[in-house]
């Protein structure tokens, strides 16, 4: 029997939609919709890029960082440049490192290729400040790079190019690409995976409220990097966990975006930062499930009418 109209227990909504349980590269925006869950765009008005103050010279690193990891379409140098620009003495960062996995049911299901970066200071204490500890980078080649490993087909027995096979692999990857890239169901996973690690990583008393923000690159975008922000209840990180015990209604919040213009480069590293240590959204809130007063881990009742048991497949 169908579920019927209307926001669903994230159980009900798994025992219903078995499409949920595909790797995360194959989300789309319909997955989303399944859960609530939207992109909302932040006005930039005034961070639209100007020519007048880019008067960088050729010896200012700095300036020069900025500008290759702008223009530069090499995926290693755009790395690099942004590493030099945020991590190190000085900088708001301490270190960058891999990015951990996304978990479902208590399991590592799925590793997206992207980097952590760690702030200076106790990540308790940031916390505490609503300015999150770690912060995420992801360049989109390595998006669609993943998606097309996915279906990479084999070889010909004759040793010739299997053009049949790419053809299938092109329009099964055609299918699950969103035709706006800005707006990729993916960035949920990993923003996901990074509250996650916040919640893995933070002390007790842990914060009922997690946010994530993902900084995200593509090659073909000269002009802007992009900033996405989101608040996930510890709440919904158990519901991801234990989503068998998962029978009541958890709100999933929308992905707030934001494109952050390169130019002018010179004054690009303060605007970077300090967007991403800024304290969280002003206007944002609890889920309209959180009272305030939860606490991180409480147990919730067990529908004692069902014992059914959701089995997550691997994948990576």
């Amino acid at each position: 029997m169908a579920a019927g109209p209307g926001p669903k227990p994230f159980r009900v909504l798994l025992r219903h939609h078995r499409d949920l349980f595909v790797n995360p590269l194959f989300w789309t925006s319909r997955h989303l919709d399944l859960v609530g869950c939207r992109f909302e765009d932040v006005d930039t008005a005034n961070d639209e890029p100007t020519q007048a103050s880019d008067c960088g010279t050729g010896g200012d690193r700095n300036f020069s960082d900025v500008e290759s990891l702008a223009t530069n379409l090499i995926l290693g140098v755009k790395y690099r440049c942004l590493v030099s620009i945020l991590v190190g003495e000085g900088h708001a960062f301490a270190k960058s490192r891999k990015g951990s996995p996304f978990f479902f049911a208590g399991r590592p299901v799925h590793r997206p290729h992207y980097t952590v970066f760690r702030r200076h200071g106790q990540p308790n204490d940031l916390a505490r400040k609503g300015s999150p500890p770690l912060i995420g980078y992801l360049h989109y080649t390595d998006v669609t790079g993943d998606r097309l490993n996915e279906f990479e087909p084999c070889p010909d027995p004759s040793g010739r190019l299997n053009f049949i096979g790419a053809s299938i692999r092109n329009k099964r990857v055609a299918q699950i690409t969103p035709k706006d890239w800005t707006e990729d169901p993916y960035y949920v996973c990993v923003m996901l995976a990074l509250a996650q690690l916040q919640e893995r990583k933070l002390d007790s008393p842990k914060p009922i409220i997690y946010t994530s923000r993902l900084l995200v690159t593509n090659a073909l975008d000269k002009e802007y990097i992009h900033l996405y922000e989101v608040e996930i209840s510890a709440r919904l990180l158990e519901d991801l966990r234990n989503p068998t015990n998962a029978t009541e209604y958890t709100k999933w919040p929308n992905i707030r975006h934001k494109k952050l213009p390169f130019a002018p480069y010179a004054t690009f590293t303060d605007r970077i930062v300090t967007e991403l240590v800024a304290p969280s959204h002003p206007n944002s809130s609890p889920p309209d499930d959180m009272n305030g007063v939860i606490m991180h881990g409480a147990k919730r009742a067990l529908d004692q009418e069902s014992s059914e048991q959701c089995k997550v497949r691997r994948t990576s």
